[in-house]
């Protein structure tokens, strides 16, 4: 019992920090989606976001989105990364919220991105894309 007192702490703490996202990656994933979705290859874009943002809506409805997206802002001319956050998610799992100007050839856009682990890859849990206001 007394070696299970000794072990427990020792687990706590080895999981507590194997959960924490690593920002530098969690903004290489969402940049490698923006230019995804900015180079028409939407029926690739499952592979960057959870199980559960995936089950929410089929791909041909997001496409549908990115494309009404496109037309609306235009092509891609830069991106900067404007702010990154360590938090946690409803489910109190570790995640990365980052946000993005993005300019395009129409229009500038602000997006907003939470990053977790799953599986052992990092996958975008939440995204929310708005126009800038001026």
């Amino acid at each position: 019992m007394k070696k299970l007192f000794l072990l427990l702490p020792v687990i706590a703490i080895a999981c507590f920090g194997c959960g924490k996202v690593d920002q530098s990656k969690a903004k290489v994933l969402v940049e490698n989606l923006i230019h995804t979705i900015d180079s028409g290859d939407y029926a690739n874009t499952n592979k960057f976001y959870t199980d559960e943002f995936n089950a929410g809506e089929s791909i041909d409805v997001r496409s549908q989105k990115y494309k009404d997206l496109k037309d609306a802002f235009g092509n891609l001319t830069s991106l900067e990364c404007i702010s990154t956050k360590d938090s946690t998610d409803p489910e109190d799992r570790p995640i990365v919220m980052l946000m993005y100007k993005v300019k395009h050839t129409k229009m500038t856009s602000l997006e907003a991105y939470s990053v977790v682990s799953q599986n052992g890859d990092y996958k975008v849990e939440s995204q929310d894309i708005r126009q800038e206001k001026l």
